[in-house]
């Protein structure tokens, strides 16, 4: 049947067991599809202890941190302003340099990235059959990446599904770690994405080459942080996850 690793988004939780939550939630509406799964089908991916504080670093790297997040408040001003008023897209524009600071680092930093890469092979050697691998948040972008420059492991994965991807907003940094018009060579490419949610996810078909699946659906009407966090309790959600899941068990 293969396991279902989970690959968390940025630090909230320092807990290295901080997807049981989220599998115990899916094993319910799992059994519910017929899927015959427990506690030992799921897993997870930790990379939050390879990530330096947003804090830590050089004058100079600082300065090219401060370059960055320039960059991504322009975009984000560009592609919301017309959709949102101006107070909230500032909000929305700061929420994402303030919460979003691992991308950074994972982007950006040689060593942070090679470091969050091998730490996704490791998972993937450690397993005898496939994998689906789960990316919330940064975890897609990771796992992206990981899988765009691994080909060999890319093939354990039976589904790469993409939950909350901030990967339109950061896509041309992630341009210089993977060419965006191809897929990394998995069984199959998904993408969940909740509206509303500050990761802009219902975007990642216009930059990123390859999905077999996109989805879309309401998460949260009013409050696009908000949404971004509850992909693993809203009951549509899950069952949209648990669907998705479903396909390869």
């Amino acid at each position: 049947m293969g396991k279902i690793l989970f690959v968390h988004g940025m630090g909230h939780d320092a807990r290295r067991d901080y997807w049981r939550g989220w599998a115990e939630r899916l094993e319910e509406e799992l059994r519910a599809l017929g899927a015959d799964v427990g506690p030992e089908d799921f897993g997870g991916i930790y990379y939050y202890d390879l990530v330096p504080h947003p804090a830590a670093g050089a004058r100079g790297a600082q300065a090219a941190r401060q370059r960055f997040w320039a960059e991504q408040r322009e975009l984000v001003h560009r592609e919301l302003c017309g959709l949102f008023p101006r107070s909230l897209v500032g909000r929305l524009a700061g929420y994402l340099a303030d919460n979003f600071g691992d991308i950074y680092a994972y982007l950006c930093l040689e060593p942070v990235h090679q470091a969050v890469n091998w730490r996704v092979y490791e998972a993937l050697l450690s397993q005898d059959g496939p994998v689906q691998l789960v990316g919330y948040s940064l975890g897609s972008i990771v796992c992206y990446c990981a899988l765009s420059a691994s080909r060999p492991l890319a093939q354990k994965v039976s589904q790469l599904l993409m939950v909350g991807s901030p990967l339109f907003w950061f896509h041309r940094a992630v341009a210089r770690r993977a060419d965006l018009a191809r897929r990394p060579a998995v069984g199959y490419f998904c993408n969940l994405a909740g509206i509303l949610d500050v990761a802009w996810p219902q975007a990642v078909p216009r930059i990123a080459g390859g999905l077999d699946e996109h989805e879309e659906f309401v998460i949260d009407r009013s409050n696009p942080i908000r949404g971004h966090h509850a992909y693993f309790t809203h009951p549509e959600s899950l069952r949209r996850l648990a669907c998705s899941l479903r396909r390869f068990l």
